[in-house]
């Protein structure tokens, strides 16, 4: 290994919400010593340059990407228009000048990935080692140059040392793994949509890609859906009937009977909030009417109502109630209640929808049995979809299904994972059945506040698997004719106070941001940003009133230790009740992880 080098106080691992962590950070302790590691090769995350090709854009128009100090129209002028959604070379560059004003560019790293970071439990104070590698570049990128910002490439790990890390990697950084059968001796392309983007440019421009197939239901696939269809390349588009099905897709603008609403705008409208039950909800002053929708059958009629009739005007809006040649499969099969950020926007310059009426895509609900040669077998099932056995030939499959929603980092020692409430497979029954103490005290109060969410869909298992990391042997063997079934292994759901803060560490020197889905990142980004350094600079006290709870008080979650801080386990609990609030309350979302 290298010599470890001289200690960093502190770490940022991630892309917009780390930008904004460093810089929050900076402004408040500007003498601290702070490298920012990114695994991609340039600035932005989501929206670093490798990411973006010609026709995507965001969901967002002008006054909703923005930080509060950092306009973008300033920032991008002329780039920008109202009532437009904003390319997404025009959001990449927003973000690498937002890094260059505050003085980010320098302290970043890119192209390195942490591939493991080691708890010092023996110090005094905490701290970290990280082991990080430096990957290359696909391909040249202007941008990925930034003189000496990286680490040197080296086969062993370069070893660094923190005394906190902000771990911001977010949920959609690392693509779930194709396991799809025959997957290794699948002729075409064969490619997550994280691997697409990268590759956009040479597929859509390719004379040889002329029918492809996209397999899943999020905006993803709509994005590459759209790219390939708009470009007159016939697509099918497979979505699993075993799944959750295609989310909510809207406009900008949304009719509520004689309103017209900007949707970005309406879901952070207080009225709006009173209409979703929320745990926390009663402290912004307003507990009585929260009481009056969520507690009584007269309000609850009201919220389901409200609900149901918001996703079917959005069905109607965009033209998913007509029947024809397939677009009534595109539509959600829920109440928009239970979706949480499953709503996206239909931000593409033409109507989707009309690739569809067209015969341009094919829309099929159904799953794939296997991949042959250049073929995809579905199972079919006349109660889903009515088709001949098996498709066409194709010349690219696109799998748009899902991230994983793990940090994407190796956590050591694993005992610590309970006490970090990361998503885990490695819980001592100890810790086991603690949380499921926490949780079933959650469940009590959740459904006692809020009788409607026991009303949702079910959650299963699929919600909570997670395809094991295959060995790069195997990996890398195609010559077997069958492949190997890739396992999978269950994983627990975060668990964070706040949704940020681990909920039993004494040393406060790791937070998580990002990891919580929300449809204003950017804001979202810089409050909790400022949240954790007050939590990491010991400013944030217990919460209030959990410590009078009637409940008893659950075993540690060390084998070895008994609970003897009152702190301590009302932090387990608050952070167990806002996990299964989540689960409860978003079962066709990330809620159940």
């Amino acid at each position: 290994m290298h010599p470890t080098t001289p200690d960093t106080p502190s770490h940022t691992l991630g892309c917009i919400q780390g930008l904004v962590a460093a810089k929050t950070y900076l402004q408040l302790s500007p003498h601290i010593q702070l490298l920012i590691l990114d695994s991609q090769h340039s600035i932005g995350g989501v929206w670093a340059k490798e990411n973006c090709y010609t026709g995507l854009r965001t969901n967002n128009q002008l006054g909703t990407f923005e930080f509060t100090d950092y306009d973008i129209a300033d920032a991008c002028p002329g780039q920008v228009r109202e009532g437009e959604h904003i390319p997404a070379e025009v959001a990449h560059d927003y973000l690498y000048k937002y890094a260059e004003t505050f003085d980010l560019v320098r302290r970043v790293r890119l192209g390195c990935k942490v591939l493991t970071a080691e708890h010092l439990l023996d110090s005094k104070n905490g701290g970290w080692r990280l082991a990080v590698i430096h990957e290359q570049a696909d391909t040249p990128n202007p941008k990925a140059d930034l003189g000496n910002n990286s680490i040197p490439s080296s086969t062993p790990p370069t070893i660094l040392t923190a005394s906190r890390i902000l771990v911001c990697t977010g949920l959609t950084s690392t693509p779930l793994p194709i396991s799809l059968t025959g997957s290794s001796s699948f002729l075409p392309p064969l490619l997550t949509f994280h691997d697409f983007r990268r590759q956009a440019s040479a597929l859509l421009s390719s004379p040889t890609i002329k029918h492809v197939a996209i397999y899943g239901s999020s905006k993803s696939a709509y994005d590459a859906v759209y790219a390939f269809a708009s470009r007159s390349i016939k697509v099918t588009w497979i979505i699993r009937a075993s799944g959750h099905g295609p989310v909510y897709m809207a406009p900008s603008h949304i009719y509520l009977g004689p309103l017209r609403c900007w949707l970005e705008l309406l879901i952070t409208t207080r009225p709006l909030s009173w209409l979703s039950p929320c745990i926390w909800g009663d402290r912004d002053g307003f507990g009585f009417i929260r009481r009056l929708l969520q507690e009584t059958r007269i309000g609850r009629f009201v919220v389901r109502n409200f609900w149901k009739k918001l996703g079917g005007d959005v069905v109607v809006q965009t033209g998913l109630q007509e029947k024809g040649p397939g677009v009534e499969k595109l539509r959600p099969k829920e109440s928009a209640l239970w979706y949480g950020t499953g709503v996206s926007i239909l931000n593409y310059e033409s109507d989707i929808h009309q690739f569809i009426r067209n015969g341009t895509v094919n829309v099929l609900r159904t799953d794939i049995e296997r991949l042959e040669g250049r073929r995809i077998l579905l199972k079919f099932n006349g109660a889903v979809e009515e088709a001949p056995e098996g498709m066409p030939e194709v010349d690219a499959l696109i799998c748009s299904t899902g991230w994983r929603w793990d940090s994407g980092l190796t956590f050591l020692p694993n005992a610590d994972h309970a006490n970090l409430g990361i998503p885990s497979a490695s819980y001592t029954p100890t810790q086991a059945a603690t949380w499921d103490a926490l949780d079933a005290q959650a469940d009590a109060e959740v459904l006692a506040r809020f009788p409607i969410l026991a009303t949702g869909p079910s959650v299963t298992k699929e919600d909570v698997v997670i395809p094991k990391p295959i060995d790069a042997s195997i990996a890398n063997e195609k010559l077997q004719a069958e492949p190997r079934k890739q396992e999978k292994e269950e994983l627990t759901p975060w668990r964070l106070f706040r949704g940020i803060a681990p909920p039993s560490n004494p040393h406060r020197d790791i937070v998580f941001l990002g990891m919580m889905s929300s449809l204003q990142t950017l804001l979202r980004s810089e409050v909790t940003a400022l949240w954790a350094y007050a939590y990491l600079n010991n400013a944030i006290a217990p919460p209030e009133g959990l410590s009078n709870r009637t409940a008893p008080r659950p075993p540690a979650l060390d084998d070895s230790k008994q609970a003897t801080a009152s702190q301590t386990t009302d932090w387990l609990y608050e952070a167990a009740l806002f996990s299964r609030f989540c689960r409860w309350r978003y079962p066709m979302g990330y809620g159940a992880r």
